[in-house]
């Protein structure tokens, strides 16, 4: 009799420990089985195998064994375990997070979809082909799908099955993603740029931030970097932070490498990402192409990780196990000893700081490879005659453009129609029930939207606590921001792009290619922020800027920085001079200052001045916990209670903040220069208070505090 050791697919912080069960049939560690526990059956995946039982209570046997080999490799398995410590999180989670949905350890998972192939066969004694069969096997470029012979002659197939000359097998159904681009033939490199290749190659160091400029080539420096890799036999990663940008890079890199690619990111089908992942597994891909949970791909002589836009807050997994890819990627290049290169026009100030205490080594592409920054104008709207929610100098801009044919780029970074609905007579404001914030109007689908948790309710024009059917309209989304630019500008062609209208698959790419193909003015949130490249760009307008800089949140300033200045960057790529006009009330911010002179270095100086004043990263480590439950005195002393076992550490909270799911939420930040001391109090937390009816979520190093 053996033994298997394993981790049910509880994802509950209290059932986050190995379960035994004895097992008669051959199984290896990293395989799934199905197991009773309590009432039920569930699935769970085998950790260590074990000759004796270490427990004396009454051993259970396996029900089902799923997999006859790993579905991960040793250093998966490994970076599994790491991640749930580093993350507090139960080791069956990671392993969820790692797999594609048709391989988790999960009941009622996403199944493989299977199809029938034909392979070469072996003929049952004294069979004889005849001239036609002969003929038509030798046809056959087999293997073959099953399907595709039936319908060249059924009876042919069904006769050579019979006879053995052909054996039907089943393999996962498979379809090619990306249309092959024809080759591409590389740009000479700029000096600069070459100098950035020299410097990587020739570095010891492990791990570069290759900081350069909106425009400055940082793609074409990755992908020669990716082509010396490639040349050793190595694997590749390339890690894009939103499925927004992943169809243009895919595209590059596509005509670059051709069929050697991969892609992987959450619009896939659970078919289409088991596929991918099998590609790789098998070595077929060696490229990858992805975004955040393309980390986990199955490599095994991976050599080189590139990170695009390394700042990007959607890096990080906002739900149980919360981690951030640059440190999975940095764990993952340490065990295969290949380097990582992070590129940004605007780092992450924690990186940027590591480069100036040597952690990460600098690389610096200071120019453009057009040698053209684009002309940043900050509109003062006291000052400004105002239309609609534009300056007078804004809408003349955008119309010269259309008169030249050139195109523009509009970012206000609100969705839908009305970010809040106020009754005009009693001043009410339409809450959503579960999360007490604003609902927000989405005037296509006529519907109440709560941005937060995404439930939605029939709009009804009549006001519930008055009865009045007058609504005072209160700022404005990018819904209506389109509908305005269409009432100005009635024959420009406007696209918009933000969450509402890239929600199918496949959206992001179509609405891309109309505006490359004609389209004259693209409204959007954030997404057109970050690495669109349309040469015929030449003006960018941003609308509201200051509501990124009032968010009550420590990163306020470093993510308005971001946003601006990456938009920025959309403007002036091609041949014409691009202009950049930023409606503000308060002009003489530093970050808008920063951003109008291009000076990274100015604001990185200013903000970590802050950043010190006020004890937050990258001068000291938080770990964020939020304790739920329906009873707001309930939740508030559960999270007192995780206050007593803090040591000498800086507190904030607890604070109650906006509910989920009619859950009242408290908030608790404990601040700590020790890392690994901070670790240890969030485990005794965990361990003393992570269970019973009060829900603990927790965040190591939140890259934001506000809920």
């Amino acid at each position: 009799m053996n033994y298997v050791k394993v981790y049910v697919e509880h994802s509950a912080l209290s059932l986050n420990q190995l379960f035994t069960y004895s097992c008669d049939e051959p199984v290896q560690p990293g395989c799934r089985v199905v197991v009773p526990f309590g009432p039920r059956e569930l699935t769970a995946i085998v950790a260590a195998l074990a000759k004796e039982p270490e427990t004396s209570r009454k051993i259970l046997p396996v029900s089902q064994v799923l997999d006859k080999t790993p579905l991960l490799n040793d250093e998966l398995f490994e970076l599994s375990g790491w991640l749930s410590d580093r993350c507090c999180a139960s080791v069956i989670s990671v392993l969820k997070t790692m797999l594609p949905p048709a391989m988790r350890p999960k009941t009622g998972h996403s199944k493989v979809v299977m199809e029938h192939w034909l392979e070469q066969g072996i003929p049952a004694d004294g069979a004889k082909l005849t001239g036609k069969q002969e003929s038509f096997l030798s046809g056959l470029q087999l293997p073959v799908p099953a399907a595709q012979a039936r319908r060249i002659s059924a009876s042919m197939t069904r006769s050579l099955l019979e006879k053995g000359f052909l054996k039907s097998v089943d393999r996962p159904k498979d379809r090619d993603l990306i249309t092959l681009p024809a080759k591409d033939v590389p740009p000479e490199l700029r000096p600069g740029q070459m100098q950035a290749l020299e410097q990587i190659r020739q570095s010891k160091a492990s791990v570069f931030l290759l900081h350069g400029v909106t425009g400055s080539g940082k793609t074409e420096v990755f992908l020669r970097l990716a082509q010396e890799a490639l040349e050793q036999g190595k694997q590749v990663l390339f890690l894009v932070p939103e499925i927004g940008l992943t169809p243009m890079m895919t595209q590059r890199v596509m005509a670059r490498f051709q069929d050697q690619i991969a892609v992987y990111h959450s619009y896939l089908s659970p078919q289409e990402k088991y596929a991918q992942y099998q590609r790789v597994k098998e070595g077929k891909a060696r490229i990858v192409v992805g975004t955040r949970s393309a980390c986990f791909m199955p490599f095994d002589n991976l050599g080189l990780i590139l990170m695009d836009e390394e700042h990007d807050a959607s890096y990080m997994q906002d739900s149980m196990p919360r981690y951030h890819t640059r440190d999975v990627v940095l764990h993952r290049a340490a065990h295969h000893g290949c380097k990582v290169v992070m590129a940004s026009a605007t780092p992450s100030l924690e990186s940027y700081a590591r480069t100036l205490k040597h952690v990460y080594e600098l690389v610096q592409l200071p120019e453009r490879v057009n040698f053209q920054m684009p002309e940043i104008r900050l509109l003062d709207m006291s000052k400004e005659t105002v239309r609609d929610g534009f300056s007078q100098t804004l809408l003349d801009a955008i119309q010269s453009r259309l008169e030249r044919k050139e195109q523009v780029i509009l970012l206000l970074n609100r969705r839908g129609y009305l970010p809040v609905v106020r009754c005009a007579d009693c001043h009410d404001v339409r809450i959503c029930p579960d999360c007490g914030i604003a609902l927000s109007y989405h005037k296509k689908e006529n519907r109440l939207v709560c941005h937060s948790c995404d439930r939605s309710f029939r709009y009804d024009p009549v006001c519930p606590a008055c009865g009045s059917t007058h609504t005072a309209p209160v700022g404005m989304g990018t819904e209506k921001l389109e509908d305005i630019l269409q009432t100005l500008f009635p024959d420009a062609r406007i696209l918009r792009m933000d969450a509402d209208s890239t929600r199918k698959k496949g959206a992001h790419k179509a609405l891309l290619d109309r505006f490359s193909h004609g389209a004259d003015i693209l409204v959007g949130t954030q997404m057109v922020a970050k690495g669109l490249d349309f040469p015929n760009v030449t003006l960018v307008g941003i609308l509201q800027a200051d509501n990124a800089l009032i968010r009550s949140d420590y990163r306020a300033a470093e993510s308005a920085y971001e946003m601006l200045e990456q938009a920025s960057g959309r403007s002036g790529r091609g041949e014409k001079p691009g202009e950049v006009m930023i409606q503000t009330f308060d002009p003489s911010h530093y970050v808008l200052q920063s951003v109008r002179s291009h000076g990274y270095q100015s604001f990185f100086r200013r903000e970590m001045q802050y950043r010190h004043l006020g004890d937050y990263p990258p001068y000291i480590y938080m770990a964020m916990l939020v304790f739920s439950h329906s009873k707001p005195e309930t939740v508030m002393e559960r999270a007192r209670q995780a206050v007593s076992h803090c040591r000498d550490q800086r507190i904030l909270g607890p604070v109650t903040i906006s509910m989920r799911q009619q859950k009242h939420r408290v908030r608790l930040v404990i601040k700590d220069r020790d890392d690994d001391r901070l670790l240890h109090t969030v485990w005794d937390i965990v361990h003393a208070l992570g269970h019973g009816p009060v829900k603990l979520e927790v965040t190591m190093h939140p890259l934001r505090l506000e809920e």
